[in-house]
C-alpha cells in the first residue's frame, strides 16, 4: 500500500509515530531546545483543546465558553491518580480516567442542550466555567486549594520524561490519537449526524438521527479530547492550579476554532500554532519594543482575518478551490433551460437492514389526530388511510394543515390526541427518528436536505439507519464499521449514476438549483430505503414542464419501485395525474376522500379549496 492510498487513520498513526521518536531525538541533538520544546508543548495542547472545542461547535454547532473548564477536570482528575503522594498511578491510567472525567462534566453542561440554544446555551456554559474555577476546583480535596496540585512526568520503568524534548514526544503521540480519533468521528455516521444537526435538527431525525443522543454525545466526545487535553498541559507545566485554566483561555479556544475554519482540522492546527508561537516570536522578531503592543496586533489580525474570510483560514481555501473547480467544469445549461427529472434508482436492499413487519392493505394509517399550537387548533381530529401500494394525495388551501398532519405523522409534531400506525406497528409514542428507522421516509417544503454538505455527503447521511455499525465501532472504525462504509458509499455511488449526477458528486447541495435539489431529495429518501415515503410539495419551485416530467417520475416511484406515497401537492393537474385517492383537508378537518373523480365533484371541495369553479 503506497503512502497516497493509505487509509486516512493509518497515516495519522505512521505520522504520529515519526514524531514522537524525532521530537526527543532532536532534543538529545541540541536542536530543539528545552525551551521551544515548552513552547512547542503549549502549542500542541492548545491543538488538542482547540480540537475539542471544534467538535463540538465545528461539527455539532453547539456554544461552549467554558471548554478551558473541562481542560481543568482533565488535568485534575489526572492529578488526583498520578502523584506518589496520592494514588501514584501510571500516566497511561490517568489518559483514560482524564477523558472519563471530561466526558462526564460535559455530558453534564450538554443536558440544557436538549432545550437551549444560542446565547441561553452560552450562559450555561460560563455559568459552569464560573463554576469550576470559582468553586469546586478551589476547594482543597480536588484542586490543593490555593497552592494547587503537582502533575509528574510520564515513568517508563526507571526512565523519567523530565526533558521537555521527551514529554513534547508524548505529546506529539496524543494529539496523533485525538487526530485519528477525530478522523473517525468525520468519516462516518457519527460526524455526519452532527452536521445534519448543526443544520437542521428536522432533516437530521428524517433520516434518523437521534438529535438527543447525538448531542448530549457531541458534549461528551468534546469533552473527553478537552480532559485528555487538559492532563497534556498539566503534566507540561507539572503544577496547577485553579487559576491554571482561566476564563479567557475559554475564549482563547473560540478564537482558535473559529480563525482556523470551523469544522476543519488543519485549520485549528494551523491557528492554535500561531496563537502558541505568536507571543514569543514577536518579541524575538521585534525587540522589546512590541511589548504591550503585540496583544493589540494580534486582535488587529484576528479582526482582519475574520472580515475577509468570516468562514476562517479554512474556509477561503475552500472556497479558492471551489471556484477553481468551477472554473474548469463550467456549468452546462440542461436542454430547454429545464432540469427533467431522471429515473429514481432502484436500489438494493441494504444488508444492515432489519427485517420489518409486513403489512398488506393498510401501511399507514393516522387516526384521529389533533394538533394545537396553544388557543389554534391547526389539525382537529383528521384521520387519513394509505393503502400499500398507491399514490394518496392530500390537498386543500394554505392553512388547512396538511404539513402539521405531515408533521404528526412522521413524529415531528407530537399531537395532543390521535394514534399513528405504521405496517401495522403503534408508532404514536415513538420519535421522528424511530419512525424514519422504522420504514417512513419524508421530504420537506424547504427541502430536507444538509446544504453545506456534498450531495455525495447527503446521500451517505440519508442511509443513516442502515450503516449496520454503532457509534462505538465508529470511533475506532475497525473492520465491521469499515465495512459498512464501503457499502454507504457503494450504495451512494450507485444513486447518484443513476441520477446522472457524476459531475456533481461533491457539489455542495446550496450551490445546485431548486430542481436539482428535489432530485437530490427524491434521491436521499430512497437512500433510506422507505416503506412509506411522504412527499410535502414536491413539485414547489419548479418549472411546468418540470412538474409533468415529476408526474412521471411519481408513476415510477409506486409501479416500478413499488413504493407507498402520501403526497402533499398543490399542483392540481400533477395530483390528478398521479394519485389513486385523494383526501382534502380545510380549517384542520378532513372534508373529503375519494377518488380524484369525486373529489373533484364534491361541494365542500368546490366551495372550500376550488373557488367553486369546476376543474
Amino acid at each position: 500500500m503506497s503512502w497516497l492510498n493509505a487509509r486516512p487513520g493509518t497515516r495519522v498513526i505512521v505520522v504520529g509515530v515519526i514524531a514522537a521518536l524525532l521530537a526527543p531525538a532532536l532534543g538529545r541533538a541540541g536542536i530543539v531546545t528545552d525551551y521551544a520544546a515548552l513552547i512547542l508543548g503549549t502549542g500542541v495542547a492548545l491543538a488538542a483543546a482547540g480540537l475539542s472545542l471544534n467538535l463540538l461547535m465545528g461539527y455539532a454547532g453547539q456554544i461552549s465558553l467554558g471548554q478551558a473548564s473541562l481542560l481543568g477536570v482533565g488535568a485534575f482528575a489526572s492529578g488526583l491518580l498520578t502523584p506518589a503522594t496520592k494514588l501514584g498511578l501510571p500516566f497511561l491510567v490517568a489518559i483514560p480516567a482524564a477523558a472519563l472525567a471530561g466526558a462526564a462534566a460535559a455530558f453534564l453542561v450538554g443536558l440544557p442542550a436538549l432545550r437551549l440554544r444560542g446565547l441561553y446555551l452560552a450562559v450555561v456554559t460560563i455559568a459552569f466555567a464560573f463554576t469550576m474555577t470559582e468553586s469546586l476546583l478551589k476547594t482543597q480535596s480536588i484542586g490543593g486549594g490555593s497552592a494547587g496540585i503537582n502533575l509528574p512526568r510520564p515513568q517508563v520503568n526507571d526512565f523519567i520524561f523530565t526533558r521537555n524534548a521527551d514529554y513534547l514526544g508524548v505529546l506529539l503521540a496524543l494529539l496523533a490519537f485525538i487526530w485519528w480519533f477525530d478522523t473517525n468521528v468525520t468519516r462516518t455516521t457519527l460526524g455526519r449526524a452532527f452536521r445534519a444537526i448543526k443544520s437542521d435538527e428536522a432533516v437530521a431525525a428524517s433520516f434518523g438521527v437521534n438529535v438527543t443522543a447525538y448531542k448530549l454525545g457531541a458534549f461528551a466526545l468534546s469533552g473527553a479530547i478537552a480532559g485528555i487535553a487538559g492532563l497534556m498541559s498539566g503534566h507540561l507545566v507539572q503544577t496547577v492550579n485553579s487559576d491554571s485554566f482561566p476564563y479567557d483561555r475559554s475564549l482563547l479556544l473560540v478564537v482558535v476554532v473559529v480563525v482556523g475554519g470551523l469544522g476543519s482540522r488543519v485549520g485549528v492546527l494551523a491557528a492554535a500554532a500561531f496563537y502558541a508561537l505568536y507571543p514569543v516570536l514577536m518579541p524575538h522578531l521585534f525587540g522589546d519594543r512590541i511589548l504591550g503592543y503585540d496583544v493589540v496586533i494580534g486582535a488587529a489580525l484576528l479582526i482582519v482575518t475574520m472580515a475577509r474570510n468570516p468562514s476562517g483560514l479554512a474556509g477561503a481555501i475552500r472556497q479558492q478551490l471551489a471556484e477553481r473547480r468551477e472554473r474548469a467544469v463550467p456549468t452546462v445549461a440542461p436542454t430547454g433551460g429545464v432540469m427533467a427529472m431522471p429515473k429514481l434508482p432502484s436500489l438494493p436492499r441494504p444488508t444492515a437492514l432489519p427485517e420489518r413487519p409486513t403489512a398488506d392493505g393498510i401501511v399507514l394509517s393516522a387516526r384521529d389526530i389533533r394538533v394545537r399550537f396553544g388557543g389554534l387548533v391547526a389539525v382537529d381530529d383528521a384521520s387519513i388511510d394509505v393503502t400499500r401500494g398507491r399514490i394518496v394525495g392530500l390537498i386543500g388551501p394554505n392553512g388547512a394543515g396538511k404539513t402539521t398532519l405531515f408533521n404528526a405523522i412522521s413524529g415531528r409534531h407530537k399531537p395532543d390526541s390521535g394514534r399513528v400506525e405504521l405496517l401495522g406497528v403503534d408508532v404514536s409514542s415513538r420519535s421522528a427518528a424511530q419512525r424514519a428507522a422504522a420504514g417512513l421516509g419524508r421530504t420537506f417544503q424547504n427541502i430536507g436536505l444538509v446544504r453545506d454538505l456534498s450531495v455525495n455527503e447527503n446521500f451517505l447521511l440519508a442511509q443513516h439507519t442502515v450503516a449496520g455499525y454503532d457509534p462505538v465501532s465508529a470511533l475506532t472504525y475497525f473492520r465491521h464499521a469499515g465495512r459498512g462504509e464501503t457499502e454507504l458509499r457503494e450504495r451512494a455511488a450507485q444513486a447518484i449514476a443513476a441520477l446522472g449526477f457524476e459531475r456533481y458528486t461533491d457539489t455542495p447541495v446550496a450551490n445546485l438549483s431548486i430542481g436539482q435539489q428535489r432530485i437530490v431529495e427524491l434521491g436521499a429518501v430512497l437512500l433510506t430505503a422507505p416503506e412509506v415515503v411522504l412527499l410535502d410539495e414536491p413539485a414547489a419551485g419548479m418549472a411546468p414542464a418540470a412538474a409533468e416530467n415529476l408526474a412521471e417520475r411519481l408513476v415510477d416511484l409506486r409501479n416500478e419501485l413499488g413504493r407507498t406515497v402520501l403526497l402533499i401537492e398543490h399542483n392540481i393537474p400533477l395530483v390528478l395525474a398521479t394519485c389513486d385517492e385523494l383526501y382534502v383537508m380545510a380549517a384542520g378537518r378532513v372534508i373529503a376522500h375519494g377518488t380524484p373523480d369525486e373529489v373533484i365533484q364534491d361541494d365542500l371541495v368546490l366551495e372550500a379549496y376550488l373557488g367553486g369553479a369546476v376543474l
